[in-house]
């Protein structure tokens, strides 16, 4: 979704949630007569790696950071705003930051019913995570079918929407993904009651055996733009 955007060298873009920059870095080898400004609540990554240019990093909360009305071309935030309680507002705030003709790209998490899966172990054990971070970080996994509602209600326009799916089974760098998010995950399913161990365990089999293959999210992005007028 980025790649298709009008996206020009002296642009001004702010990655929000930034990680380990990996997005900001693809932008400032695009904007190398612009500025990029990656930012995150923990820096520690960003402030580690060897940077472009172009790219700065701030370390700012986005419920409270202020970038100047119409100063940028380009705000983007991935898996971010699920994990917030008032993401329509933040929608609000990052709009204000564009030009006119500016854009604003929002990609966040959903998950398929549970329900559906033909491994119940291994939907409950995502089922089970979803609802820890529900507990433990207010993370609404319903919010991402609301980003184009959030963007109109903002005063954005051209609204595009895009969803990848993420596939278990079928990729070990995926797979390796997920047995880390998992392995982070078991010591709280257990103390919460959300997961036994053995359930747990006979979830993570099923990414032993090769005829195994299921939808484990959608990532759902969305992009929407400032009104030139």
């Amino acid at each position: 979704m980025l790649a298709s955007l009008p996206m020009a060298p002296d642009w001004h873009c702010a990655e929000v949630g930034a990680g380990t920059g990996g997005v900001a870095r693809w932008l400032a080898e695009r904007c190398p007569r612009g500025q990029v400004t990656a930012t995150d609540l923990d820096t520690r990554f960003l402030d580690s790696m060897a940077r472009p240019a172009p790219m700065r990093v701030s370390r700012q909360d986005v419920t409270t950071a202020d970038f100047p009305p119409g100063s940028l071309d380009l705000v983007h935030a991935r898996a971010v705003l699920t994990h917030l309680p008032t993401p329509e507002q933040v929608v609000r705030r990052m709009a204000n930051w564009l030009k006119p003709g500016g854009w604003l790209v929002i990609e966040d998490p959903t998950y398929l019913p549970a329900e559906h899966s033909p491994y119940p172990d291994f939907a409950a054990l995502l089922a089970a995570c979803g609802e820890l971070l529900a507990r433990t970080h207010g993370t609404d996994n319903s919010w991402a079918r609301r980003i184009p509602v959030a963007m109109a209600a903002a005063g954005l326009t051209d609204l595009g929407m895009a969803a990848d799916l993420s596939v278990c089974g079928r990729d070990e760098t995926e797979d390796r993904y997920w047995r880390q998010c998992f392995a982070q995950a078991t010591p709280a399913l257990l103390e919460s009651g959300l997961m036994t161990e053995s359930r747990i365990q006979r979830a993570l089999s099923h990414l032993d055996q090769p005829e195994f293959t299921d939808v484990a999210w959608m990532m759902i992005s969305c992009s929407a733009r400032r009104p030139l007028g």
